[in-house]
């Protein structure tokens, strides 16, 4: 059998493994099932790389990032090649190719990739090692992140012929896990869990009732040199696109939105922006992050609350992985709620809401808990370890972050023009339009079917304004309409509309 370490030193330079890489090394190299859960940053690509260098069979890799693909293709050099659909035709085909012919040691799949009639076949017509699933987590209804695609793979692996499964993740509950390998078909895997503890980061969370409290925190928490690079992620695309804006404007640097509503190329250089230091931010949904590696990350602020405490895990930690101190922050507003609850209840399969209830539950838990934020987490994934902070450990054993708000003034500005900003922010976003009464409710966060109906949650200003009474905020509506700044359609049902879009 190969000598790990001497293998580790050939090919990638190391002097020794990280914890846990050696045994999942040995077990896949030795035909074994392998479930690898390590947290991110601990190594899980070595783990399946390094075996795939040292046989003389092909490796599949499936993982559904494309970021991950390219990065990990690249540093590979000609070992490896990647077949996705952000490809055209031709490259794919020769990437094929290129495989069966024996000239690479791994090949990278999007998951998607298994459905395209005859993909499957021909693929087993090279001679398959190792079949690598990353991101396993996927496979599960009870992960955070559940793709049908997933669901596939066991049977794909035995299509091509494969010797032996990896499977790799770092948000694996101890039933995701039992999942994992149930719906792999792991025989007898060797199991690799190597903790959840991350000792350099810091976890707070802190409270930010409106959009202006969640502004002032943003910039507080992000004024500082410091706390860059750092990722924000926001939630929602128009979320993510707002805050990058102004955020833009206040800091004075380069802060790119990244989601899937963009554009590829859009896309793709906001991450390279961010990967080169350009951009010493990037705002974002989760649709960026896994599979990035950009180890000085300082900090990850959460300005919405995320589904799951699992999503939570995987994003924040994207900081630090350089070991060095770095900080985890969410910003708790109660809205998120409801939001949460409106997306569970649009499920028609109670079935599958069950999992999205306990999500619910877990992450809402973590945030209005009055227990150490760490052991939280580490207890959610079944990890017994002792914390052990290096430095900070979170807002409930350490105190509040002194964010100094009361220095700062209010982004929004004067009061008098934020509620005008608001109404007339509600008024054109609606849809469909809504007259003086519901446009107060939503400032106020009524709960209305007519407002759960059609998502007037969701708008700009929503629940801002609760401390206002209906009255001081019709009379508000009014004075707009009186200075010219909106419309009444009139009728017996008016409907308001800006003025400059009459």
């Amino acid at each position: 059998m190969v000598d790990a370490n001497e293998a580790l030193g050939r090919h990638f330079a190391h002097a020794g493994f990280r914890p846990g890489q050696r045994d999942a090394v040995e077990a896949a190299m030795a035909g074994r099932d392998v479930l690898v859960v390590m947290p991110t940053g601990a190594g899980k690509s070595l783990c399946y790389q390094l075996p795939a260098l040292e046989d003389d069979r092909l490796a599949v890799v499936v993982s559904p990032l494309v970021s991950l693909m390219t990065d990990q293709v690249a540093s590979l050099g000609g070992s490896a090649e990647l077949i996705n659909a952000q490809r055209d035709a031709a490259q794919n085909r020769d990437a094929l190719d290129r495989a069966l012919r024996g000239q690479v040691k791994l090949l990278y799949v999007a998951p998607e990739r298994f459905a395209v009639a005859g993909f499957t076949e021909r693929l087993a017509a090279a001679s398959v090692g190792l079949f690598v699933v990353d991101e396993a987590h996927c496979i599960s209804q009870w992960g955070h992140d559940f793709r049908p695609d997933y669901m596939r793979l066991a049977d794909v692996a035995k299509s091509v012929g494969a010797r032996s499964i990896l499977a790799a993740t770092a948000t694996a509950t101890p039933q995701v896990a039992i999942d994992i390998a149930r719906r792999l078909g792991l025989e007898d895997p060797v199991r690799i869990i190597t903790g959840f503890e991350r000792p350099n980061l810091s976890y707070d969370v802190v409270p930010a009732r409106s959009d202006e409290a969640r502004r002032r925190a943003t910039l507080a928490l992000l004024g500082d040199r410091d706390s860059w690079p750092a990722i924000v992620y926001a939630g929602t695309r128009r979320r993510t696109d707002e805050t990058a804006a102004w955020l833009e404007r206040e800091l004075g640097v380069i802060v790119p939105p990244y989601h899937a509503g963009m554009e590829r190329e859009p896309r793709a250089e906001a991450q390279q922006l961010f990967m080169s230091g350009d951009a010493p931010l990037v705002v974002a949904t989760n649709a960026f992050g896994m599979g990035v590696d950009k180890p000085n990350v300082r900090t990850v602020l959460h300005v919405a609350v995320p589904s799951s405490l699992e999503a939570y895990y995987q994003e924040a930690g994207r900081a630090g992985r350089d070991g060095l101190p770095s900080r985890c922050v969410l910003l708790d507003d109660k809205r998120d709620k409801r939001l949460h609850v409106y997306f569970i209840n649009r499920l028609a399969d109670d079935e599958a809401k069950r999992p999205r209830w306990r999500e619910y539950r877990d992450i809402w838990g973590y945030v209005e808990s009055d227990g150490c934020r760490r052991k939280t987490i580490l207890s959610h994934f079944g990890d017994r370890t002792r914390p052990h902070a290096t430095g900070r450990c979170c807002d409930v054993c350490d105190g509040p972050l002194e964010l100094g708000l009361t220095a700062r003034p209010a982004v929004a500005g004067a009061a008098g023009d934020s509620v005008d900003a608001a109404i007339l922010a509600v008024v054109e976003a609606a849809s469909p339009s809504v007259g003086r009464t519901r446009c107060v409710e939503i400032l106020r966060g009524g709960r209305s079917k007519v407002v759960a109906k059609y998502g007037y949650h969701d708008l700009p200003g929503y629940g801002d304004f609760n401390d206002r009474s209906s009255a001081e905020l019709l009379a508000t509506v009014d004075e707009l309409i009186a200075a010219g700044r909106l419309r009444s359609s009139g009728g017996r049902f008016p409907k308001l509309a800006r003025a400059e879009a009459a």
